[in-house]
């Protein structure tokens, strides 16, 4: 069995015992990412009590997340079988490169026993250091072809410029982009042509932030029929 598998959850919440015979110090564990980072790690500590325990699996959903029990058994494989008065760690790493914002992924342990499996939580704060406000301009078909704005912020302790910026279609949804604080604030002002069809478009913006993660954001703009909403059933 390998020492890490890849997977991904949804966590609950925290909480001392998590079985009758292994107690985990946690079981929720929050991270503050720094920008630069990509790679952080949650860890659980337990200790079994009561006749011991053996872990079936410990599992993830997501590629973005592993997870590994520690200390290894001399031959570096995973120890599942553990005797009462025993102390060991989960650790559960997280890719962070896809994210931002906050987000929850858990790693589902599993006991022999047992049948509901535990939940470890891995709560990731990743910053934002070019955020759009918002992220898509949204126009409902048929509608009037006012202009939409979306606002460009960095959060950064340092300024990040935006050097280029290009658009797919700006055939139907011509837009200007407008410096309010160079290396701080700018704008993406966007007047459709034309909301008598259904459209969309991509206005990508490249910087020159030093961490790749941000040297490249896109904004979106789309037209779609507007959403007509149901009566409830019964509704008087």
């Amino acid at each position: 069995m390998n020492c890490f598998k890849a997977t991904a959850l949804v966590f609950v919440g925290m909480g001392m015992s998590l079985s009758a015979r292994m107690v985990f110090e946690t079981k929720l564990v929050e991270i503050d990412v720094k920008p630069d980072e990509t790679f952080v790690t949650g860890e659980f500590p337990f200790e079994v009590t009561g006749g011991g325990e053996t872990i079936i699996s410990y599992d993830a959903l997501c590629s973005c997340l592993a997870g590994r029990v520690e200390p290894l058994l001399p031959d570096r494989s995973a120890k599942l079988s553990w005797k009462a008065g025993e102390k060991g760690v989960i650790k559960a790493r997280f890719d962070t490169s896809k994210f931002l914002g906050t987000v929850d992924k858990a790693i589902e342990l599993k006991l022999k026993g047992e049948k509901e499996p535990i939940h470890l939580t891995v709560r990731v704060n990743v910053p934002d250091l070019v955020q759009l406000t918002p992220s898509t301009l949204k126009w409902d078909k048929g509608s009037e072809a006012v202009e939409k704005v979306i606002k460009v912020k960095i959060t950064h302790s340092e300024p990040i410029k935006i050097i280029s910026h290009s658009a797919n279609n700006e055939k139907t949804y011509p837009y200007e982009f407008k410096t309010i604080k160079e290396g701080w604030e700018y704008e993406i002002r966007v007047k459709p042509t034309d909301t008598a069809q259904s459209g969309m478009g991509m206005i990508s913006l490249r910087t020159d932030s030093k961490i790749s993660k941000f040297k490249r954001t896109t904004a979106y703009v789309t037209t779609k029929p507007k959403l007509k909403m149901k009566p409830l059933s019964g509704a008087r």
